[in-house]
């Protein structure tokens, strides 16, 4: 298993409020993407305080770490967030997601994984949660709406199979929106 990631603030803004993290917990890979409302540190106050939350409880089911997140960060501005829990042991993949974040799989076929309207600290109506097989060396790219909504990863070619950081880098600088913060993410399933 390899994971990186990239970020960076609106252009003229010393805080970033787009945030990637990943942890390990047992055999459970937690893969993160949040988006804080707007930038600057509000944005990122809010970004950071939902990054605190996952970090804190790694084994909720989503649901309840969605639903009690937002508990938690009301004072905040609020945000969009997605989550991976990915079993290294059978390479299913759980996901979930709030807001204007995406995700994809790239494996033998790229498969795109939805997220449902809300905000996260403020209100949603339903969490959809999907499930994806994986297999060795599939990809899995999360990241925020400071990136092109369709990254065409076809052009990346050696780079998919390579360096994750350097892909992660590249993307940003390629797919990056001058308007927002961005964060991507990119996972590569190993040998379990």
């Amino acid at each position: 298993m390899q994971v990186t990631t990239a970020i960076r603030p609106l252009k003229g803004e010393s805080c970033c409020g787009d945030a990637a993290g990943f942890w390990i917990a047992d055999s459970t890979t937690i893969l993160t993407v949040i988006d804080g409302l707007g930038h600057g540190e509000h944005a990122q106050t809010a970004a950071l305080a939902a990054m605190d939350y996952v970090a804190r409880h790694l084994k909720q089911p989503l649901p309840d770490l969605f639903s009690e997140c937002s508990d938690a960060i009301r004072d905040t501005r609020g945000v969009a967030m997605a989550i991976a829990a990915i079993d290294e042991q059978t390479g299913m993949l759980t996901y979930a997601g709030i807001g204007n974040t995406r995700a994809m799989v790239l494996g033998e076929r790229i498969t795109r994984l939805s997220s449902n309207y809300g905000i996260v600290g403020f209100a949603y109506k339903k969490l959809t949660t999907e499930r994806v097989q994986l297999s060795n060396n599939d990809l899995v790219f999360m990241f925020t709406d400071g990136l092109k909504e369709n990254i065409d990863v076809s052009k990346y070619g050696d780079l998919l199979s390579i360096d994750l950081e350097l892909l992660a880098g590249q993307a940003l600088a390629d797919c990056g929106l001058p308007r927002d913060d961005a964060a991507i993410l990119i996972y590569r399933k190993g040998v379990a």
